[in-house]
């Protein structure tokens, strides 16, 4: 009889055991591999966010969560493959959460892991392909998102969002518009900026600096008005390069953190 408990007492902690094991698998995150290497936040907001894949914070885009508060990760296919999903750190590093994970098709997904330290924003990114991918094409487009599509050919999917580790600098928004514009040598286009924090609201009184390899500016400094808007002109000369980058950056204070933006222009 006591043998018959003692087995029966076995088995039922076995079996807690292998639920508990699956559940953990389900929802915690895996130990990540880690890579000393970031990207820019204009390159990570670039990417596309294909219909295939979906992929959010449990708080949404840019939802804030004090360190030591479980952050989780939703995402669906809607056709079946392998996803990885990475994530950047403000600190300057890449890390691997989920690595050619087979996912059936509609099926939901969710990682869970706790906000850690650096404090500001981490920037995830998902991509689905019909096949596993070796780790060395994984780290290629870790470093150079923007080359997705040489990497992987046309065989894939991809989204991203970002989530803000609060208890320090917050990384704001930079619009400019237009974003992308044609001169003739000699003309000048006038540009608006607006800074904004991850609610839309604006951010006033704060100076944007100014860049261009080539041409002239109106001025190297402006500053956001009670609306955070700004306002500058660029006047085109000859480049031996018909393209042209013109950066503008907000070196961040006590408040918020540094962020930049560029605006691509061509020269005729």
């Amino acid at each position: 009889m006591k043998k018959y408990v003692y087995t029966n007492l076995f088995l039922k902690f076995f079996l807690v055991l292998l639920i508990f094991a699956g559940f953990s698998s389900m929802v915690l995150a895996k130990s990540s591999v880690t890579f000393q290497f970031n990207i820019s936040p204009e390159v990570h907001r670039s990417l596309p966010r294909s219909p295939q894949i979906a992929l959010s914070t449990d708080r949404g885009d840019g939802g804030f969560y004090s360190v030591g508060e479980r952050v989780n990760l939703r995402y669906r296919a809607t056709i079946g493959g392998y996803i990885t999903l990475a994530q950047y750190n403000p600190g300057g590093s890449a890390q691997i959460i989920e690595e050619n994970k087979f996912v059936r098709a509609n099926s939901p997904q969710m990682v869970s892991f706790m906000a850690k330290e650096p404090v500001g924003t981490h920037r995830v990114v998902i991509i689905l392909t019909p096949d596993t991918i070796p780790r060395n094409r994984i780290q290629e487009f870790l470093r150079n998102p923007s080359r997705i599509s040489s990497i992987f050919g046309g065989q894939y999917a991809v989204n991203r969002t970002e989530f803000v580790v609060d208890g320090g600098q917050v990384e704001p928004l930079i619009n400019v518009q237009p974003a992308t514009f044609n001169l003739n040598t000699g003309s000048t286009q006038t540009f608006s900026i607006r800074l904004t924090d991850y609610s839309g609201r604006p951010i006033p009184g704060k100076n944007l600096l100014l860049d261009a390899p080539f041409g002239t500016l109106s001025s190297q400094q402006v500053r956001t008005n009670s609306r955070g808007m700004a306002t500058f002109a660029y006047t085109a000369s000859f480049a031996r390069r018909s393209s042209i980058r013109i950066s503008v950056l907000f070196p961040g204070d006590a408040e918020n953190g540094w962020t930049s933006t560029e605006i691509i222009g061509h020269i005729r």
